[in-house]
């Protein structure tokens, strides 16, 4: 009788698999945009897939790790009726993207290279870990007036000894795999979002839900409390993903980015309570 012998994955095998992102199919999406142009954009990480309705200022999109554009289609009605243009993309390795594996930094190189096809951008507006990337390429020279960012974490090396413990290594094996990730050009330990803040001077808003069970709330009230200026939202009982559909959410951010002056940080927190409510490199 054969008995197979399973082994471990190694660290540099679990920081492959941390870069590599479950695809959702992309044949059941629904079109949130309608009559949206669907184009693409050359960047270093491959085209990124991307659409656009509407004229006037440009608000783009960004959604989270294992998401997809349509995760922020609550956000494109009011934005288009209010007159602007709205922008969804695909982040590398997501939707109809191209690449296999990504990162916060190689999503951020990428952003920024959107971002220079389309022009200065009015604002964005981001989920999870596309919050990060969105400061990532404003670090590095990203172009945006103002920014809502929706259930923001505050270090990406956290997340990486979670994944680690959760794939049962030790912490000497997590920190080889942060070695590992280090030598794919992948220093997860540069990527916090309250040392970025810091030099940010673009207006901010952050919500987030106490109960979130994906990225803490104490990482938004970090985030937010190191960002000059900022505003800090709470909501109540809408998790990581339904807080992209409740209707408070959508109504303070949709005002946030037709506000064009910047908001005075008041030290207070904004809290609602929640009921009943879940050009180049352009290719046509």
């Amino acid at each position: 009788m054969n008995s197979a012998i399973q082994t471990a994955p190694t660290p540099e095998q679990l920081a492959r698999a941390f870069l590599t992102p479950s695809r959702q199919s992309s044949a059941a999406e629904p079109e949130f945009l309608s009559g949206a142009t669907h184009f693409s954009i050359d960047t270093p990480e491959g085209k990124v897939a991307a659409r656009h309705a509407g004229a006037g200022p440009a608000v783009l999109l960004v959604h989270g790790w294992e998401g997809r554009a349509s995760d922020l289609a609550a956000f494109a009605p009011p934005l288009l009726d209010a007159g602007y243009r709205v922008v969804a993309i695909d982040l590398p390795a997501h939707g109809r993207s191209e690449a296999k594996r990504t990162s916060i930094p190689q999503s951020a190189d990428a952003l920024l290279r959107v971002q220079q096809a389309l022009g200065p951008l009015h604002a964005a507006i981001a989920h999870s870990v596309g919050t990060a990337v969105v400061v990532e390429a404003m670090a590095a020279g990203m172009q945006v007036g103002r920014v809502a960012l929706i259930s923001a974490p505050a270090r990406y090396v956290d997340y990486v000894y979670a994944y680690a413990a959760q794939a049962g290594l030790e912490h000497a094996q997590a920190e080889q795999m942060i070695a590992a990730l280090k030598d794919m050009r992948v220093d997860v330990r540069a990527v916090q979002t309250p040392s970025r803040a810091r030099q940010m001077r673009q207006p901010a808003l952050f919500v987030h839900s106490a109960d979130d069970r994906v990225v803490s709330i104490n990482d938004g009230r970090e985030n937010s409390g190191a960002w000059p200026g900022a505003r800090f939202m709470q909501v109540e009982n809408l998790g990581h993903r339904r807080v992209l559909q409740a209707p408070e959410v959508v109504h303070a951010v949709t005002a946030f980015v037709r506000t064009d002056e910047p908001q005075p940080f008041s030290g207070q927190v904004c809290t609602q309570a929640h009921s009943n409510v879940f050009g180049q490199g352009v290719s046509q």
